[in-house]
Order: C-alpha cells, then sequence, then structure tokens
C-alpha cells in the first residue's frame, strides 16, 4: 500500500481513538468498573486536603481524624490539586479538569515515541500512542478523577527527556535533571512506578561514566526521594495504614496471585506475540531447555500453591484480571475453573520467557509485579494497563517490530477490548 494511503488510514485512526476518549466522557464511560465508586473515594479525600491544613490533612491519611482514608496511594496528587488545580472545590468542574489533563498524555507519549524511534513514519508513530486513549483504565482513570494517570503523566514526561538524554542532545545535564525529577514523580502518585527511575538507574549507570553527570544525578534524586521517605516513615508502611490493614500488605505471602500476575502481562503481550509469533516459536525450539527447567519451576510453585493456598478473604471476587473472569464464563464447576487456570500459569510463564528472548527489561518487570502481586490483596488489572503499553513501547520493541502490521493489529486489539469491557460492565 503506498504510503500516502497508510497515512490516510493511520490519522483517521488517531481521530477515531480521539472521538472515542471525548464521547466516552460525555455519556460517563466506566469501562473498566467502579469508576464512581472510586471517584467518591477521590473526591472524600480531596475534600479533606481542600479544606484543611496541609498539615492537619497529611495527617488524616493515618489517623482518619477527619475521615478515613481510603486510597492506598501517597496523596500527592490531593496536594497538587490543592494547590494548583483552581477547580477542585466543584465537583464536576473537576472532573472536567482531570479529564482535559489527560487528554494530552499520549500526546506526550507520542514525542517520546518519536525521539525513541526518530526513523519511523510520524504517523505510524501518531497511531501507535493513540492506542493509549483506547485503554479501559485510562479512560476511566480520565473520566473518573483517578489519580493513577498522574504517575503516567510523570511517566511520558521522564521519557522524553530521558530520550532527549540518550540521543546526546544540547543540555545534557538538563535532561538529566529533568528525566530524573519527573521520574521520582512517578513514584510520588504511585508507589509500583518505583520501576521507573529503577530502570532509568540501570540504564544511567550502564552507559554514563562522567563523574559530574553522576554526582548531579544521584544528587537529585536523593533529594527528591527523602518526601515519600519520610511519608513512609510516618505510615510505616508504604501505602496508607487504612489500607495496609484491609489489604492484608504484608502479612503473608498471596502465592496464587503470582499466576494471575503473569497470566495479566502475557495478555498484553498478545499483540506482540501474535505478529512475531514464528520468531518467538524457534526460539523455543531453539531452547528446549527453558521449557524443562520452566516446568520443574511451575511445578514446584503449584505444590507451594496447594501445601499454602491463598486465602483472598473479603477480597475473593475481587482482582484477578481476564483470566479469572474467562474461567467463571468458560465453567461452572470450581475443580474445571482451576484447571483451566492453572494451565494458562503455566503457559504464560514459558510465553513471557519467550517473548523476553534475552532482553531482561522484560524479565525485570515480570519480577517486579511478581513481588508486589505476592504481598498485597487483590491484583487488579489495571495495575498493568496502560503501563504495560508505554513500558514496552518505550523500552522492550525494537525499531524494526514498530511497524504498520503491528501498530494495526495492537490498535484492533485494543478497541476490542475496549467494546468487550464495556459490554460487560
Amino acid at each position: 500500500m503506498p504510503s500516502s494511503k497508510k497515512n490516510i488510514i493511520y490519522i483517521f485512526l488517531i481521530v477515531l481513538s480521539m472521538t472515542s476518549y471525548i464521547y466516552g466522557f460525555v455519556v460517563k464511560e466506566d469501562s473498566a468498573g467502579g469508576g464512581l465508586f472510586d471517584f467518591n473515594n477521590t473526591w472524600n479525600n480531596q475534600t479533606t486536603f481542600d479544606n484543611n491544613s496541609l498539615t492537619k490533612s497529611i495527617r488524616n491519611t493515618k489517623t482518619a481524624e477527619i475521615r478515613d482514608n481510603i486510597n492506598s496511594h501517597f496523596p500527592f496528587s490531593y496536594i497538587l490539586n490543592k494547590f494548583l488545580n483552581p477547580f477542585s472545590k466543584d465537583k464536576e468542574k473537576f472532573l472536567k479538569s482531570i479529564f482535559i489533563l489527560n487528554f494530552f498524555v499520549p500526546l506526550i507519549f507520542f514525542f517520546g515515541l518519536k525521539n525513541n524511534y526518530a526513523n519511523k513514519n510520524l504517523y505510524l508513530i501518531g497511531c501507535l500512542s493513540s492506542i493509549l486513549y483506547l485503554s479501559p483504565y485510562f479512560r476511566t482513570s480520565s473520566y473518573w478523577a483517578g489519580m493513577e494517570n498522574y504517575g503516567l503523566f510523570m511517566f511520558v514526561i521522564s521519557f522524553y527527556f530521558f530520550s532527549n538524554y540518550q540521543n546526546k542532545k544540547n543540555y545534557i545535564k538538563f535532561n538529566i535533571i529533568f528525566f530524573s525529577i519527573f521520574s521520582c514523580f512517578c513514584v510520588y502518585f504511585d508507589q509500583k512506578l518505583l520501576i521507573i527511575p529503577l530502570v532509568y538507574m540501570f540504564l544511567f549507570f550502564k552507559n554514563e561514566t562522567n563523574k559530574d553527570n553522576i554526582i548531579l544525578y544521584l544528587i537529585t534524586n536523593i533529594i527528591l526521594s527523602i518526601p515519600v521517605l519520610l511519608l513512609i516513615y510516618y505510615w510505616g508502611s508504604v501505602i496508607s495504614p487504612h489500607d495496609t490493614e484491609s489489604r492484608k500488605f504484608g502479612d503473608r505471602l498471596f502465592l496464587e496471585q503470582i499466576g494471575y500476575c503473569i497470566s495479566i502481562i502475557l495478555f498484553y503481550l498478545t499483540p506482540y506475540m501474535f505478529i512475531y509469533h514464528k520468531k518467538i516459536l524457534e526460539y523455543l525450539l531453539n531452547n528446549k531447555k527453558i521449557i524443562i527447567i520452566l516446568t520443574i519451576v511451575f511445578s514446584a510453585y503449584i505444590l507451594l500453591i496447594l501445601l499454602f493456598p491463598t486465602n483472598y478473604g473479603r477480597w475473593d471476587s475481587f482482582g484477578k484480571g481476564w483470566l479469572h473472569k474467562l474461567s467463571q464464563v468458560l465453567f461452572d464447576n470450581n475443580l474445571y475453573q482451576k484447571i483451566f487456570t492453572y494451565f494458562v500459569f503455566y503457559v504464560s510463564m514459558i510465553a513471557i520467557f519467550a517473548a523476553a528472548q534475552k532482553r531482561l527489561i522484560l524479565i525485570y518487570f515480570t519480577l517486579f509485579f511478581i513481588f508486589i502481586s505476592s504481598v498485597i490483596l487483590p491484583i487488579f488489572q489495571e495495575y498493568f494497563d496502560p503501563l504495560m503499553l508505554i513500558f514496552l513501547t518505550l523500552f522492550f520493541y525494537k525499531e524494526d517490530e514498530i511497524n504498520d502490521k503491528f501498530v494495526k493489529f495492537y490498535y484492533f486489539f485494543s478497541a476490542v477490548f475496549l467494546i468487550s469491557l464495556n459490554l460487560y460492565y
């Protein structure tokens, strides 16, 4: 197909995703479920910060002396809105302001992709970045003032400066300071985004030899870590006291959730595995020892699950991602549900290792979230969506893998998932 016709298709898909994003807000879409419920908690927390001093509001996140603080994240999003969002005291205007702010996340994502894939067609890159508008969880957080997207905003901004630094553009020190600042801000808004500054740290020290740059980087990160460390010390936990207790954080290991975690990661690798399945299968056939080793590991994992079953308590019907819901749709019998679920766990483990093909960034991502899923209840699919789209696109995919066929299939896959969740909820 001539490039001009391809560009017209890309433009159409970009406009379509943007239009659907705006339409979703107009009709009050809740494609991820629980948007209105979560907003009620967000609004109560925001009201606490707006109507009280900063000191008293932060103290309330631990003591609940004003009202319960039902939010597992650090309270920096409420602080940001208190001082910088003039609409934070009006519910409808507040919702609109968050929606408009999130509209710009895919646009900044585009500029990061443009830096990362400098030789690619800009319309192709634009189409890839517009897939973010189709993420059910990005949309729901945008429409219902979820605070998760603040962290994603910081992520895409940080990568823009990091890609400038990697490409050796002018003002190297300026770019080091700003990718450090915004990567630290990721954690301010969402603890699980600690993975972002850790990845940058690895990549930075892997290639940087200039001592001044190293010192600048370390000083910036150390200074910006202080507010978070102080709050963790005050709380006595990395999440708020209310959620530490209600979600059994650090209470015990939740082994079964590890399988749900890797099945969710596999779900977001589906477009990549579909397009590049021949390469992945060839890798498996040439590395049969991996299958044997992973089979042994998986057998030990299943044995541990049977010996130490996960007690979900009141969280039994929450989270666990697409696999849990699909197993309930396919089977009425609990035994058949378990057999199907554990089989997908096994396939997911092998598929992720095969897809990685010695690209350790995917293994690192998987291990990081395995740890999170094993220590806190429950594990939600929203933890991975749209984070995986951004993370894989910026750090995992090779330039020659970002092509017309892959982007169009990814777009189609995301659109079908969005439609399916709207029908489900």
